[in-house]
């Protein structure tokens, strides 16, 4: 008689993820009744940087991250992907389940191996990308060439003031650094409450920017990348500072120049002053008399004042319309509802208008 012999539950860990896997399906079964899965696997299942300075592994923080439950494991997704070089260790230990198939704890310490990047990392585009900017500028985006390594920014980028030396509390050190997905855009902030006038930081320092004044954003060659590379070289962007801007964003200002029908020729849109580079490319769509999308493609340029659109097929005899988002800002904050830095009003006052606007063109 031949007799199965269960398999052994065992970790395994990817670029995106760890998963535990072979588990009993008592165990399975367990977590999927449980009210609170979530609480539950955050204990049950750990993964932990058992390098950062704790001797005692309960002790150390897990790494944020979503739980899925499959058919016969359990895989574990972090909000942020894992960086080369760095050890982890994840842990499953299903004795708080209470079920009556109990398995050892099964562990597992992973790294990620360190990759040569293709090319040294450096600094693609700055962006507000003028050298003039408004005293009340809200943000600056830096972009990479390669995927970079968090936990760097505050250490190695900085605003000089006028004097060369560090400006005092003039940015904004978000709890956790502000990467989008691909790791290769870093989005800096000026203080806001030193923005926005009658708020007590403002109150006490001022703006962080002074009118006439000349500044520069620092981002030094310690930043680092996930192969490990330093950049080639440290990036200064110096410019000088202009009057502050507190008027809402006036579509009815914009200047559309249509394209020709039968042509792939990019619709324009010109703006009178810089918007936001980030925003700008999801926040304006073209669509067609229906409200249908059109597909194509865009590019910013001019300083942030000229959008353009390439449809993906040629264009056709009609009515089109420029539709823009109320997420819309400029660089410093003001959106098409309400200017960044507004007065306050009371709750009766208060109409919010999130609404899309849109521009009608027509192209015969």
């Amino acid at each position: 008689m031949n007799m199965r012999v269960a398999e052994r539950p065992f970790v395994k860990a990817t670029l995106n993820g760890v998963s535990v896997c072979k588990l009993d399906p008592d165990i399975v079964a367990s977590l999927r009744t449980q009210t609170d899965a979530d609480h539950l696997l955050r204990a049950i299942f750990r993964v932990t940087v058992p390098g950062s300075g704790s001797s005692n592994g309960d002790s150390l923080p897990n790494v944020g991250g979503r739980y899925h439950i499959s058919e016969d494991g359990i895989r574990f997704v972090p909000y942020f992907p894992f960086e080369r070089g760095v050890s982890y260790l994840a842990s499953f230990d299903s004795r708080p389940l209470g079920c009556p198939h109990l398995i050892d704890v099964v562990t597992l310490e992973f790294s990620l191996p360190l990759e040569q990047a293709a090319f040294p990392t450096e600094v693609t585009h700055v962006f507000p990308s003028s050298d003039r900017l408004p005293e009340n500028l809200l943000r600056f985006y830096v972009r990479f060439s390669n995927p970079m390594q968090r936990c760097r920014a505050a250490a190695e980028i900085c605003l000089l003031g006028p004097d060369g030396e560090p400006a005092s509390d003039a940015l904004y050190r978000a709890p956790v650094e502000l990467w989008d997905r691909t790791m290769r855009c870093l989005t800096i902030l000026l203080d806001p409450g030193r923005l926005k006038r009658g708020v007590g930081p403002n109150r006490e320092l001022g703006s962080p920017l002074v009118t006439g004044k000349v500044y520069t954003l620092a981002v030094r060659a310690g930043m680092t990348d996930l192969f490990g590379g330093r950049l080639r070289r440290t990036v200064y962007k110096r410019f000088l500072v202009t009057n502050a801007v507190r008027q809402p964003i006036e579509i009815e200002q914009w200047r559309i120049l249509p394209s020709a029908t039968n042509s792939r020729r990019p619709l324009v849109v010109m703006f009178p002053r810089p918007l936001d580079w980030a925003l700008l490319s999801d926040s304006i769509t073209i669509a067609s008399a229906h409200g249908q999308p059109v597909g194509g493609s865009t590019t910013i340029d001019q300083y942030e004042r000229r959008w353009r659109f390439t449809p993906a097929s040629p264009w056709r005899p009609g009515d089109y319309h420029v539709c823009v988002s109320s997420d819309l800002e400029d660089v410093c904050g003001n959106s098409p509802i309400a200017p960044f830095d507004r007065s306050l009003r009371s709750s009766n006052e208060l109409r919010p208008d999130t609404a899309a606007r849109s521009i009608p063109f027509q192209l015969p």
